[in-house]
Order: C-alpha cells, then structure tokens, then sequence
C-alpha cells in the first residue's frame, strides 16, 4: 500500500515497510496493556448487535476504498452497527501518533500497523522492538487463534503475527516490490525483460543510447528514503549475500555478528546501487513517492521500481497501459533474483477495544471469502488465505507468476532497532544508503560505518 500508509516502511508502504515505525513510547504505553483481556462497555462480550465500530489506518489509497466498500456492505448486513473509519497521513508520523494515542486511550477497537510482530530482535528489550512488537508481547492485542476464520490462514500469515502460542494479529496480505515496465515502450525499442544483472545494465544502456534520459523512475521525496532499503538494498542483498549465510539468515547471521556489514558481499550490494542511480531520473532523492505511479502511467520512464500496492493508482491514471514486470536482478544467477514479498496492512483487535465483540464480528465478516476476494481485487495485495480465488485484480495479471511470490526482507535485513548505534537505525540506514548512490561516501566507507555503530546479540 502506498506510503501515505508506509510513510505517509510504505512500512508506503509501507509503502514505509516495511517501515517499522520507530516512535518511542514512554511509559503510557503499559495503559494499553491488559492481562485480563477485558474492553470498554463490550469489551469482555457485550452486544455485537449494535453500537459503533472504530477501525484506524493510514492513508493508502487503495485500501481506504476498500475498506470504505467493506464498511458499507458490513453497515448493511448489521443495519445497528456503524463503522467509523479514522485515517491519518504519513504512517511514521502523524498515523504513528494517532496509533500511540488510540492504544493509551483505548480509544479504538480494531488498529492496523504495517511491521509486523515477527521476526523479533535476536535479544527482544524494550528499546529494541518496534511498538507493535512491544504491544504485542505485552497483551495489549486480542489473542485472535480460536477465530472460526484463523484456521484458513497460511503459514506465512501465521508465523508473522504469533507469540506465545498466540495470533495477535491478522495479516491482510503481502505486496510485491520489483520493477514494472511499459511494455509498449519495450516494444518500441526492441528490448526485453532482463533475467540477470548485466541484462539489465545493457538493457538500461540500450534505452539510454535511443534517447532514453531516464530509464528508471523511483521517487525518495518527501520522506520515502526507506525506499532505498526496500526497493534496492533488501533485493540485492537477498541475491548477493543472503547465500553466504549458511544454515541461517542473513539477518540472524549478522545479528549473531557471524556476518560483518562491511563483508565484501555488501560491498558489492553498494556498488551495484550506486551503478543503478546513474539510470534513475535526475531529481530522483526529491521527487515525491506520491508521483511514481502518475510517472510511470505518463511515460516519463519505461520502468518503475515500485511496491505491487501502486499498481491499482497506475491502472487508473491510464487504464489502458499494458504493464509488466520482473524482479530487480541483482546477481547474475537468474535464480537468485526474487521479488520482495513484503508483509502488510494488519489488524489487531485491542484487549481494551471499547467495544471488542463488534471488532470479532467485523473481523470474521472480513475474512469471509466473498469479503476478503474484494479486499484483494481491490487493493491488488497478493492473498493469505489458504482456500478463495481465483483473483482478478490487475496487480495479480501484471505479476502474472510472480505474484503472491518472493522472499521475507525479515530474512535478509536485520531489526534496525532505536538501540542499535547511529548508523544502524531505521532512520539513518537508508540515508548512508543514499549517500552512496549520490556519490558522497563509497561503499567501502559506508559498510565500515554500519559495522562500527552495529551491537551483535
């Protein structure tokens, strides 16, 4: 989902995705938590009949509208309950504010985050884990395992929200982040989908020399650096490095400090991103992430390197453009090029929800097959649920085989935890990572910063 719902990573984002939100809590948090599970005037049974239903999310496009569909064909099923959905902009600020305050006051009844519970930090401390992980270790989610509608989850679904024998949250599903391109414009310059790292540079080189100024459209204003991380650094690192970690992760292994960050492998990730940003438009850092999909849908590039989340805004900006795609091809083993199936949008039901019995109700209405098919066609997110379908949203026919595919960024990238040194936070990270691909620290200088800032478990 767009950033507006990952920044406002898209956590975008997630979007930002993949962000994890990185607002400290103070010791109000603990009043969201609960050890007896009890809510406001329903909060322990009450009446799921009626009353009003307060859901809050940021904004993301397109799953605002389809939660707003959602909301009504609920609203019309139970003609006593109203649904109040409350958005904020920008995921890491101002819906990060709205979610602190909604889990102290316990003023909602069903919240979404966009980081999810796992994977957890090596050594979980309060200063390490994210505030969803925190709220989730700590009872302030409803556990939702003996949900009728739960046992249709799959194991990625699963594994992401449970702790302790608990499911504490419901993932809405998972986006792909790779390169989508024009194929009327590969047409017209005679190229093709690339299959391995030097495919790709002839290929941005062919389109260079056809005229071609900027092969490649990525948008990092307006607080979208993650997207450096997301779109760049967790695909090439999962093709480059992730093979050298034997018998573990990648991010287990430098967590562990098994794998240094300034190992020659990404070393190399960084080259090969300051090699991409010579294709990328011009005013790539300050172009807003709010423009990709009306950039792409304008031809100003032939190729977007973007979450599978835009693809619905592409669509409509130019519905009859025909769009492909392709995973960003890091190595030169085709094999070990795979998209990022990026963990998104989820529900948790509060302990305290003032009115918990009307949040259950919601959450089975929406997990119902014909309900959840909508939401996925809708917001083009690849599904969770073992049985429904087939789909037919325009993200899963540009995907085509990829979609619902690829490789869990919590396997490559370690927590960038507040506890982390400077360099080794969700902020900074991404910026040395920008630094680089604009040509102001090498490579060799930024993996000797994170390794110099980085704590090992």
């Amino acid at each position: 989902m767009q950033l507006s719902r990952t920044l406002g990573r898209s956590r975008r984002r997630r979007a930002l995705a993949g962000i994890a939100a990185v607002t400290t809590l103070g010791a109000a948090a603990l009043a969201g938590c609960s050890s007896s599970g009890s809510g406001g005037s329903s909060g322990s049974g009450g009446n799921a009949d009626s009353g009003t239903l307060k859901i809050i999310t940021w904004v993301n496009p397109p799953a605002v509208s389809a939660l707003t569909a959602i909301n009504k064909e609920f609203e019309a099923k139970y003609p006593k309950i109203h649904v109040q959905l409350q958005t904020a902009v920008n995921v890491a600020t101002g819906y990060a504010n709205l979610l602190q305050t909604s889990v102290n006051s316990s003023s909602a009844d069903i919240v979404t985050t966009v980081d999810q519970l796992q994977p957890l930090p090596l050594n979980p401390t309060r200063k390490s884990e994210t505030p969803t992980q925190f709220w989730s270790t700590n009872n302030v989610f409803a556990d939702l395992s003996t949900q009728p509608w739960a046992k249709n989850l799959n194991d990625t679904a699963v594994k992401a929200e449970t702790y302790n024998g608990k499911l504490v949250g419901l993932l809405s599903g998972v986006y792909q982040e790779l390169v989508f391109y024009n194929k009327a414009d590969f047409t017209k310059y005679g190229v093709t989908p690339p299959k391995t790292w030097d495919e790709f540079i002839t290929l941005m080189n062919t389109l260079k020399s056809k005229g071609v100024s900027s092969p490649l459209w990525l948008g990092l204003g307006s607080g979208a650096s993650v997207y450096v991380t997301r779109f760049i650094a967790e695909p090439f690192m999962n093709s480059l490095w992730a093979p050298k970690a034997s018998g573990e992760t990648l991010a287990q292994a430098l967590e562990k400090g098994d794998l240094k960050w300034n190992s020659p492998e990404m070393i190399q990730v960084l080259q090969r991103e300051q090699q991409l940003a010579k294709y990328l438009e011009p005013s790539y850092t300050g172009a807003a992430w709010q423009d990709m999909p009306n950039a792409f849908a304008q031809d100003k590039a032939p190729m977007l390197l973007d979450g599978s989340w835009d693809l619905t805004s592409v669509q409509k900006a130019n519905p009859t453009m025909q769009v492909g795609s392709f995973a960003l091809p890091g190595s030169n083993d085709p094999a070990a090029n795979q998209p990022v199936a990026n963990q998104d949008l989820t529900f948790e039901v509060l302990n305290k929800a003032p009115d918990k019995a009307l949040a259950m109700k919601w959450m089975a209405f929406f997990t119902s097959p014909a309900i959840y098919k909508q939401y996925v066609n809708m917001t083009g997110i690849s599904p969770i649920m073992k049985s429904g379908g087939p789909y037919s949203s325009f993200s899963s026919k540009v995907l085509g085989p990829l979609f619902g595919q690829g490789f869990n960024p919590g396997d490559v990238l370690p927590a960038l935890s507040a506890d982390q040194g400077y360099w080794d936070t969700a902020t900074q990270w991404p910026l040395l990572q920008e630094s680089v691909m604009a040509g102001s620290k090498t490579p060799q200088q930024a993996v000797a910063m994170y390794q110099s800032d980085w704590k090992t478990g």
